[in-house]
């Protein structure tokens, strides 16, 4: 029995070495896990309106803002916005008709002068949300409003 110890040690020994070489070659084999698709959840995600949320314009028409101040926007959840331009506080309803469709009331603001490039820029931003007619997400909680009058992209505001 003593003379069998010795050869059965041996040969579990050579069959754990065996069977973890195996498994290692296994798993050098496998091909990379696929990339899975979104789910409903995160999909629904994506699409939610960002309400209620500070969002900064980081472009108009393609442009970065030229004020120093940023101009940031708020969309409440009751369908009202609030925000400044860059220069001048403003105000608006606006209503969501289908799930990435938007318009908007008139935009209540009192205007006054900051100086040429950040009342262009002002101007422009509040053509193009005036005139949006279509949102769609951008980032994880940004959105870009496109319409006739220019498009504009928000992203959160820090």
């Amino acid at each position: 029995m003593t003379r069998r110890a010795p050869a059965c040690l041996a040969l579990a020994t050579l069959l754990v070495f065996a069977a973890s070489s195996i498994a290692e070659a296994q798993t050098r084999r496998r091909e990379p896990a696929r990339p899975r698709p979104p789910s409903r959840a995160d999909i629904m995600m994506y699409q939610r309106f960002p309400a209620d949320i500070r969002l900064a314009v980081v472009s108009v028409n393609g442009q970065r803002p030229a004020a120093s101040d940023r101009p940031i926007f708020t969309f409440s959840g009751n369908l009202r916005m609030s925000g400044f331009g860059g220069c001048n506080p403003v105000h608006a309803d606006f209503r969501r008709p289908g799930i990435n469709d938007l318009r908007f009331g008139p935009l209540n603001f009192v205007e006054k002068r900051c100086g040429q490039p950040v009342d262009a820029q002002e101007r422009a931003i509040f053509w193009a949300i005036q005139g949006a007619n279509k949102w769609r997400p951008h980032g994880t909680r940004g959105m870009v409003m496109t319409g006739v009058r220019g498009t504009v992209t928000l992203e959160p505001a820090f």
